[in-house]
């Protein structure tokens, strides 16, 4: 049986995406660091993405056992290396950790009625829907793209690929150009079409408005960084 997901404001996931980035941007103690991590995996879980919230503190706990157990001194070129790979990957977790937060049951009309709520500009919220919802086409014609040249027998395999960068070039660059031309042209006449560039007031079907869960995230995210700005 599969458990029900818990849903959280976009405006809550933003401020987690903030302070992923306060963690990345200054030095804060591990402590909060690691609190944060099972905080996110926790978040993950209850909102319906269990299998990247325990991939990635899988993945967060086993940098920083290695981390702690050889790298404490840095006794050459060799070691100081791979500890800055190590430190480095460490670091970057948390981030994806809140963008994966963010992006989990969260659709794209309810990222744009929480920024029109919390009356962000036009010239943002437009760009933002059409980037967003740019990507997934993208990828998806990459795709097609594969499919049709495996059917013809071209770069069956990624090795063929790099055997023959001109036929690369030909099947999957020049499509994918052309294929991004036409999705943003597209893309950004149907945000227009729906009105998002009216100064006018939009309706939404989604409710976007905190609850509970929301507020009980926004201030342990307070106090975390209490702790790190003002105790530690």
């Amino acid at each position: 049986m599969s458990l029900k997901a818990i849903y959280f404001d976009p405006r809550s996931k933003l401020a987690t995406i903030l302070f992923a980035s306060f963690l990345l941007m200054l030095r804060v103690d591990p402590k909060i660091e690691l609190f944060f991590v099972l905080l996110m995996c926790t978040l993950l879980i209850i909102n319906g993405g269990y299998k990247k919230g325990l991939g990635l503190t899988a993945f967060y706990m086993g940098i920083y056992s290695i981390e702690r157990l050889f790298f404490q001194e840095i006794t050459g070129s060799i070691s100081a290396f791979l500890s800055f790979f190590f430190v480095a990957n460490r670091l970057l977790i948390p981030p994806i950790m809140a963008a994966a937060f963010a992006i989990t049951n969260t659709k794209m009309s309810e990222w744009i009625a929480a920024m029109k709520k919390m009356k962000v500009p036009h010239f943002i919220v437009v760009p933002f829907s059409v980037v967003c919802r740019f990507f997934p086409v993208l990828i998806q014609d990459f795709k097609e793209i594969r499919r049709a040249m495996k059917f013809r027998g071209i770069g069956i395999n990624s090795w063929d690929l790099v055997k023959h960068p001109i036929l690369t070039l030909e099947y999957i660059i020049v499509p994918i150009l052309v294929s991004v031309d036409n999705t943003s042209q597209e893309l950004s006449a149907a945000a227009l079409v729906r009105g998002l560039g009216n100064e006018g007031t939009h309706t939404s079907l989604y409710e976007v408005r905190f609850k509970l869960q929301d507020y009980l995230l926004v201030m342990t995210l307070f106090i975390l960084f209490v702790l790190e700005v003002v105790v530690l």
